[in-house]
Parts: structure tokens; C-alpha cells; sequence
């Protein structure tokens, strides 16, 4: 699903530092060029593969200009901590708790699930205009009552006084006894620890991407041979695809709602978690949101196959 810049088994200090020379200069955006060494060498191995399988070059290297920059879990991963998982909950003393508000003595509030230090994350890793500092909180209740999910995202600026707040979500989350049951299983995994990885599409193409990439079936299809084993997280990056259910990015321009209006191509994922059995977690945003630091527009979906 991700690959990473861990060691590679039969690669020496010597491919390590060449990785990346075979794909070409002008052929991948700049924001992947700079990546380490470890996570350039799966494109070259993805290209010669590509190349082996009967796509021609330049589809292939038309392929990888669709490359982006993404953090994401891997095993032993020894990379910065960018995230708590789980409470406790830290929020401005003006802010309310996250939740559906039926009216003035009822509401459904969110459970969280990640506290992001913004600080933590290295200039370039993504290529998401994130803020340069503070704290992102990600909500989601994770139930099985529709691909829509109730929760989203609060931004803390750096600086701001945060206090701790309890919350009570009320709900049954799938595959959890209860959301004590999901917050203690959180808690329990520790640090959120990312590495740097490169992502390229994995989901369904509309018809006008099928037309410029004639070759995609194929080149999706070696990329999901191109796996390090990675790990439940990534922020950033292209959508996992899964079960064809499509782009969970891309979609989000048709599932939100409210008073702005968008593209589907302004929809990127901000972060995906596989964190249930048979089931992914996307928190998804436009890019002029995320420049503006409007995460109360966040949309949280879930697609699954219980």
C-alpha cells in the first residue's frame, strides 16, 4: 500500500544513492524529487517493472508525474512523532466540543481519534498546504450508518491556552464494544510515528483521466506489487483504494454540503487510516480551505466491506 525510505532488502548504500536517477529529470513534480533516496528506488523498481510488463516509457513516465508526497506508518518506523492517538481531548476553552447539534439540550458529539503537532511535520513532506504549527484534531464516529461520517476537524493554533475536556460520544462503533473501547485501543498504539513515502493513483479513474492514461489499469497494477508492508496511517498523498469504491477525494465534492462550492479535483485527502477490520477512514479538504485553515470543513468518510 506504502512505500517508504526503509532499508530494502539487496539494495546497497551505492542504489540508494542513485535511487530515483532512472525515472528521468523533468519527469516527476517537484515535490517528489526531493525525497529520500529509500523512497525514490520503488519508482525506479516500479518503472522497470512497468516497462517489463509492455508499457511504453513515455506512459509510464507520464504515470509518474502523478506522484506526491505523503507520511505515513511503517514497520519499525522510527520517524519523527507527529501524533497522539486517542484523549486526551485539548481544546481552547472557547471551543466547544465537536458534535451534531439537534438543538439547545441535544447534541451527538465526536469522538477523537488523532491529535496532529502541525510543528512536528517537515517542511515538504506533503504537499498539502498545511500550517506551519499548532494542533489539528481529528474527529470521526466510527459507525456503519453511512459512507458520510459524523466528525470532522479543529484546528489550535500555535500558542493558544488548551485545556483538557471531557466528552462523552455516544454511539457503537463498528467492530468496538464501545467508544471507551476504540479511545483505550488508540491510546494503547502510542506516538503516531510517520516516515516519508511517495503515493501514486490506486483508485477507479474518471473517464478524461482514463483517456490521458491509457496504460492505468496496468500501472495501478503494479504499483500495488510495490509494497513495504506499510502501516494503518498516511497524511497527504493519494486515497488507498479500496474495493473500487472509488476516490474518496474526489467524491467529497458531491458529499459535502453548505454554502461554497467546489471541484473534485480541489478535494485532497488529508488523512486516511485503516483502522477497523475491512474498513478505511478518509478526513478530506479542499486546498483553499486548508490555505485559509478552514478545517471546520473537513468531511470524514468511510468506506467498508463488513
Amino acid at each position: 500500500m506504502h512505500r517508504g525510505d526503509g532499508e530494502v532488502a539487496g539494495q546497497g548504500s551505492a542504489g540508494r544513492r542513485e535511487a530515483g536517477r532512472r525515472v528521468g529529470a523533468g519527469v516527476l513534480p517537484g515535490s517528489v524529487r526531493h525525497l529520500p533516496a529509500g523512497t525514490l528506488w520503488w519508482l525506479d523498481r516500479f518503472r522497470e517493472q512497468a516497462i517489463d510488463r509492455g508499457v511504453p516509457a513515455a506512459d509510464v513516465d507520464r504515470w509518474l508525474g502523478l506522484a506526491r508526497p505523503t507520511l505515513r506508518t511503517a514497520p519499525d518506523g522510527d520517524g519523527p512523532a507527529v501524533g497522539r492517538l486517542g484523549t486526551p481531548l485539548m481544546l481552547p476553552p472557547d471551543v466547544p466540543t465537536p458534535a451534531t447539534v439537534y438543538g439547545p439540550d441535544r447534541s451527538d458529539e465526536y469522538q477523537l481519534i488523532v491529535t496532529l503537532d502541525l510543528a512536528a511535520i517537515p517542511p515538504g513532506a506533503t504537499d498539502l498546504p498545511l500550517p506551519p504549527g499548532g494542533h489539528v484534531l481529528l474527529f470521526a464516529n466510527v459507525e456503519l450508518d453511512d459512507v458520510v461520517l459524523p466528525g470532522g476537524a479543529v484546528y489550535v493554533p500555535a500558542g493558544a491556552p488548551v485545556e483538557a475536556r471531557e466528552a462523552a460520544p455516544d454511539y457503537e462503533p463498528y467492530e468496538f464494544d464501545s467508544p471507551a473501547d476504540l479511545d483505550a485501543t488508540l491510546r494503547r498504539t502510542g506516538d503516531l510515528r510517520l516516515v516519508p513515502g511517495v503515493s501514486l493513483p490506486t483508485c477507479p479513474l474518471d473517464a478524461e483521466s482514463v483517456a490521458g492514461h491509457p496504460w492505468a489499469s496496468v500501472l495501478q497494477e503494479v504499483w500495488s506489487e510495490q509494497s513495504d508492508g506499510g502501516g494503518e496511517w498516511q497524511l497527504g498523498g493519494h486515497a488507498y483504494d479500496f474495493d473500487g469504491y472509488g476516490d474518496p477525494a474526489r467524491a467529497s465534492a458531491h458529499e459535502s454540503s453548505g454554502e461554497h462550492r467546489s471541484r473534485p479535483e480541489d478535494w485532497v485527502v488529508l488523512a486516511q487510516w485503516i483502522g477497523v477490520p475491512m474498513g478505511v477512514l478518509y478526513w478530506t479538504i479542499t486546498r483553499q480551505d486548508l490555505e485559509a485553515e478552514r478545517f471546520d470543513r473537513v468531511l470524514v468518510q468511510m468506506y467498508a466491506n463488513p
